[in-house]
């Protein structure tokens, strides 16, 4: 049976793309000063998730190329 397995990397950076559509809209709809910090905290996390996630998935791109 054919199979395809889905990349941890991947998950990670999809799962760190809807963090950070989460916590742009709690900033967006936020009332208060607390929620608006932690948004801007949760989209500093998810940015720093994306930019490894996304390095990951280039590290294993590079590596399906030259080791086949």
């Amino acid at each position: 049976m054919n199979t395809k397995k889905i990349s941890s990397a991947a998950l990670l950076f999809w799962a760190f793309i809807a963090a950070m559509i989460g916590s742009i809209s709690t900033a967006v709809f936020s009332e208060s000063a607390f929620n608006d910090n932690f948004a801007f905290t949760s989209m500093a996390l998810a940015l720093a998730g994306i930019l490894i996630s996304a390095a990951f998935l280039m590290v294993d791109a590079v590596l399906a190329v030259c080791n086949p």
